[in-house]
C-alpha cells in the first residue's frame, strides 16, 4: 500500500504510535468506472465514477480478550484520523474474543480477475457497444418492449497491510447488466434480468435479452402448477441459493461454535438415496469468478478447497481467526462455488410422462440454515407433462435439502453464472408443489 497517500500515511502513523493498540489493519479500496442508463432504447444518461475507501481495523486487549473495531475514511477525512482511531480504541475495549493473530508477510497469488476492457478509458467504448448490442436483442422479439436499462463497467484496486507484516495489492473489473422488459398479453407482465461478470466476453448480452425476453412473454398465460408431490427440477441460477446451509455447516466458524451437523471424513446427513454423489468446492482462484480474490478481508490468499466429495465431508472453508481457534490452516473467506457435470442429459432431466416442473427463478429461496427446511414461490418456471410445457407462475415448492440431494440427478451440461460453476440445473424428487 503506497505511502503516497497522505491519509492512509496518516492513519498508519496514528495505528503505530497508539501504544494501546496490540494490532491493525488497514484496507484501502479504489473504486472507479462508467454507468449507462437507458429508458427504453434511449439514453437517458451516461456519467464516469470514482472513489476511494479506507477501512482500519484496530485490535486492543481487554483482560483475556481481544477487542476489535473498525473505522472508516472517505475522501476529505484526513483531519478526522486521529479523532476516529481514538473511538475506534474505545469502542474496541468494550468487549472482544479468543485472541487470534493477523496474517504474516506471505506472497500474494496470481488471480485472474481483471478485463483490460473494463478498465479506464476503454470503460466507455465497451459500455457503449454493450449497450448498442441490447437495444439491437431488446426489440427483436415480437410481443415483448424494452423498459430500461442499467450498465456498469468498472474496476477496483484493493490494497490491504497489517501490523503482524502483510501487504498486498490485486485488482479486478466487474460488469453488471440490469435488463427491464414488458410484455403484453392476457396477463400484462414484466421480467427483470440481473447479470454480473467480471470479463465482458463472459457476458452474452444477446443470450441474456432473448432468455428474458421468453419469460416476459410466456408469463402473460402462466398458471400456478398443480398441487402434489412430483419432480422439480431447479436451474443453475438458484442452486448456490439452495444449497446455503451446506456451505454453513461446512464453515470453520460452525465447526467452532459446535453448531455444524457435518464430521469432517464422514458422510453428509443426506436422508435419502438414489441420487448422483454429490461433491462440492469453493474455488477462489477460478478464473474471472465474481468471488475470486487474490486474497480474503484479512490477507489469506485465494485458492480452491474441495469441501465434499462424492458426499463425504472433506474440508471445512476457514477464516484466520477460527483457523486460530481451531489450529488448522486457515483456507480464506467462500468464495465461488464450484460443481462438477452431472451424468444426466439436461432434456432428461424434464422426462417422464407425470408432471416435472422446471424453476427457472424462486421469488426468494432461504432455506433454513440449520436444518435445511424451505418453501418458496415460483416466480417463473415450467410445466413439463406428456410432451408438453406449459408456462408456470405462483404455487411454492417446500421440501429440505438434505432429504432431496439424495436424489438428486444433475445435468451434463454446464454454465458459468460469475459465482457459480457447475451443472446448469439440478432434479429433486419428491418435492412438494402447493399449487392449484
Amino acid at each position: 500500500m503506497s505511502t503516497r497517500d497522505p491519509q492512509v500515511a496518516a492513519l498508519r502513523a496514528a495505528l503505530t504510535g497508539d501504544k494501546r493498540i496490540r494490532g491493525w489493519q488497514i484496507q484501502r479500496v479504489r473504486r472507479a468506472g462508467f454507468q449507462t442508463y437507458l429508458v427504453r432504447t434511449e439514453p437517458e444518461s451516461e456519467r464516469r465514477t470514482e472513489g476511494v475507501t479506507t477501512e482500519a481495523t484496530v485490535f486492543v486487549e481487554n483482560g483475556d480478550k481481544l477487542g476489535r473495531a473498525g473505522v472508516t475514511l472517505f475522501a476529505g477525512d484526513g483531519a478526522a484520523v486521529a479523532d476516529k482511531v481514538e473511538a475506534a480504541v474505545f469502542m474496541a475495549g468494550l468487549g472482544g474474543d479468543q485472541p487470534w493473530s493477523l496474517p504474516a508477510a506471505s506472497p500474494v497469488p496470481a488471480v485472474a480477475t481483471f478485463d483490460p476492457a473494463l478498465s479506464g478509458d476503454r470503460a466507455r467504448a465497451t459500455a457503449r457497444e454493450l449497450a448498442a448490442a441490447w437495444r439491437t436483442e431488446a426489440v427483436a422479439h415480437a410481443g415483448v418492449r424494452p423498459s430500461s436499462m442499467e450498465l456498469f463497467c468498472g474496476e477496483d484496486t484493493v490494497s490491504l497491510e497489517n501490523s503482524a507484516g502483510f501487504a498486498g495489492e490485486w485488482r479486478g473489473t466487474r460488469v453488471s447488466l440490469l435488463t427491464l422488459l414488458l410484455a403484453d398479453g392476457e396477463k400484462p407482465s414484466e421480467r427483470y434480468s440481473w447479470e454480473e461478470r467480471r470479463r465482458v466476453s463472459d457476458l452474452d448480452v444477446r443470450r441474456i435479452v432473448a432468455r428474458a425476453a421468453e419469460e416476459a412473454r410466456d408469463l402473460t398465460r402462466a398458471v400456478v402448477p398443480p398441487s402434489g408431490q412430483y419432480p422439480v427440477v431447479i436451474d443453475a441460477a438458484e442452486i448456490a441459493a439452495l444449497l446455503n446451509p451446506i456451505q454453513v455447516h461446512s464453515s470453520g466458524d460452525s465447526l467452532y461454535q459446535k453448531s455444524s451437523r457435518f464430521e469432517l471424513g464422514k458422510p453428509l446427513p443426506i436422508e435419502a438415496k438414489g441420487g448422483e454423489p454429490f461433491s462440492l468446492a469453493t474455488n477462489a482462484a477460478l478464473p474471472y469468478g465474481l468471488q475470486s480474490y487474490a486474497f480474503d478481508g484479512t490477507g489469506i490468499g485465494g485458492r480452491r478447497v474441495e469441501i465434499v466429495k462424492d458426499g463425504v465431508f472433506t474440508n471445512a472453508w476457514v477464516g484466520k481467526q477460527q483457523a486460530d481457534y481451531l489450529k488448522v490452516a486457515a483456507t480464506g473467506a467462500f468464495s465461488n462455488w464450484e460443481l462438477p457435470a452431472g451424468k444426466t442429459p439436461l432434456a432428461d432431466l424434464t422426462g417422464g410422462d407425470g408432471p416435472v416442473l422446471y424453476v427457472r427463478n424462486f421469488s426468494w429461496l432461504t432455506p433454513d440454515q440449520a436444518r435445511g427446511n424451505f418453501g418458496s414461490e415460483v416466480r417463473v418456471g415450467y410445466l413439463y407433462e406428456k410432451g408438453a410445457r406449459k408456462p408456470i407462475k405462483g404455487g411454492t415448492v417446500s421440501g429440505n435439502v438434505f432429504a432431496a440431494l439424495g436424489t438428486a440427478k444433475w445435468s451434463k451440461e454446464t454454465v458459468f453464472l460469475g459465482e457459480y460453476s457447475g451443472p446448469a440445473a439440478v432434479r429433486l424428487e419428491g418435492l412438494t408443489v402447493a399449487g392449484g
